[in-house]
C-alpha cells in the first residue's frame, strides 16, 4: 500500500517538553508538515481544550492515542509498570478504568486506535536491561559476561503469571468495545526493555487469544530492533500476527538507543539504511504509520528522515 507524508502521523513524543499549550503542542508539528498526530500518554489533562480547538479547525487529526491518556500522576500506571498485569486485584481493575478512559477519550477525539503497554515483570532495570544495553552498545554480546547476564534475566523474568493476567484484563477492555459497538482498535505494543511484555513471541500468544476482535498489536520498530539485539526475538511475525497489526510506531535504532528519525542510520553499504527493511511488509500493510520520535532530534532531522522513509517505503 502506497503512502505518502499526509499519511503518516508523528507522535506528540517529540515536543511535549517543548510546548506549553495545547495549540502550541499541535503548531509545532504542522510546522513540521504533518496533518495527523498521535496524542501519547505525556499529554496533559490541561491542553485538551487547546488540541479540541486546532482539530476543529482542521489543523490536525488524530490517528491514536496512547494509554494512559490523558497523562497520569500515579506511577502505578505510568509507561513502565505493570499495568493490566497486577497481581493485586484492585490495582489491574484500576487499570483497566484508566485504560477505558483512554478509549473514551480515542473517540471524542477521532482517533482509531488506543496503543497499550500491557505489562511487565517487574524487575529493576539496573539489574539486567541497562547492564545488557551498556554490553549492546559495546558490542561485548558475545562475551560470557553477556551470556551469564542474560542467562540470569531469563531466569528472572518468569512472565506467565503477568500475561495470564494481562488476558484477563484485555478480554475485559475487548468486551467493553465490543458491547458498545465502539470504533477503536486497542493496539497491544511490543516492549523496550528485556523485562517487559509482550516480545514478539509473546505477541503471538495474544493473537492466538484474540483474532477477529477489537484487539490488535501495535508493532514499534526500535523496540523490536533492540529486543533483536539483545537476543529475546527475530522477525517475521506469523501471518496471524501480521494479520492483526493495527498500527505501528516507526523509528530508526541501534546500539541499544531508538527514536532515531527513519532511514538516518546508514548500514554497511554507503547510502543503505537497512534497520528498518524486515519491517517493510508490515509497515506496507498496517492502517496506522506514526513516527515515535525523540525530543533530542532537530525538526530538520525529521523533516529530512520523513522525507527519506516515504522516498524509500512510501511507494
Amino acid at each position: 500500500m502506497s503512502f505518502t507524508k499526509s499519511d503518516l502521523a508523528i507522535s506528540t513524543m517529540w515536543n511535549f517538553r517543548k510546548a506549553h499549550s495545547g495549540e502550541e503542542l499541535i503548531d509545532q508539528l504542522t510546522a513540521l508538515g504533518f496533518s495527523r498526530v498521535e496524542l501519547n500518554y505525556q499529554v496533559r489533562t490541561e491542553w485538551l481544550h487547546g488540541i479540541r480547538r486546532r482539530i476543529a479547525e482542521g489543523a490536525i487529526a488524530v490517528s491514536s492515542v496512547h494509554n494512559v491518556f490523558p497523562k497520569t500522576l500515579d506511577p502505578r500506571f505510568d509507561t513502565d509498570s505493570v499495568m493490566l498485569g497486577y497481581e493485586d486485584e484492585s490495582l489491574r481493575k484500576q487499570a483497566v478504568e484508566l485504560a477505558k478512559g483512554s478509549i473514551e477519550w480515542a473517540l471524542v477525539l477521532g482517533a482509531g486506535a488506543v496503543v497499550f503497554h500491557p505489562t511487565e515483570v517487574p524487575l529493576d532495570p539496573d539489574e539486567f536491561d541497562v547492564p545488557l544495553k551498556a554490553l549492546v552498545k559495546a558490542h561485548r554480546t558475545d562475551t560470557e559476561e553477556y551470556r551469564a547476564l542474560h542467562a540470569r534475566m531469563m531466569a528472572a523474568r518468569q512472565a506467565a503469571p503477568y500475561l495470564d493476567r494481562m488476558m484477563k484484563s484485555i478480554h475485559e477492555l475487548a468486551d467493553y468495545v465490543a458491547q458498545n459497538n465502539l470504533p477503536v482498535k486497542l493496539g497491544m505494543e511490543n516492549r523496550a526493555m528485556c523485562h517487559q511484555c509482550p516480545t514478539y513471541p509473546e505477541m503471538e500468544l495474544i493473537a492466538e487469544r484474540f483474532h477477529g476482535g477489537p484487539v490488535g498489536l501495535w508493532l514499534d520498530t526500535g523496540h523490536g530492533i533492540m529486543m533483536q539485539e539483545m537476543g529475546l526475538q527475530q522477525l517475521p511475525l506469523s501471518s496471524r500476527a501480521a494479520d492483526m497489526i493495527v498500527g505501528m510506531h516507526i523509528h530508526d535504532a541501534v546500539d541499544a538507543l531508538d527514536h532515531y528519525a527513519p532511514c538516518t542510520i546508514e548500514g554497511d553499504t554507503p547510502g543503505s539504511y537497512p534497520a528498518l527493511e524486515p519491517f517493510r511488509p508490515c509497515i506496507n500493510r498496517c492502517p496506522i504509520r506514526v513516527l515515535e520520535l525523540s525530543g533530542r532530534l532537530s525538526a530538520e532531522e525529521i523533516i529530512t528522515g520523513t522525507d527519506r522513509f516515504v522516498q524509500l517505503y512510501g511507494s
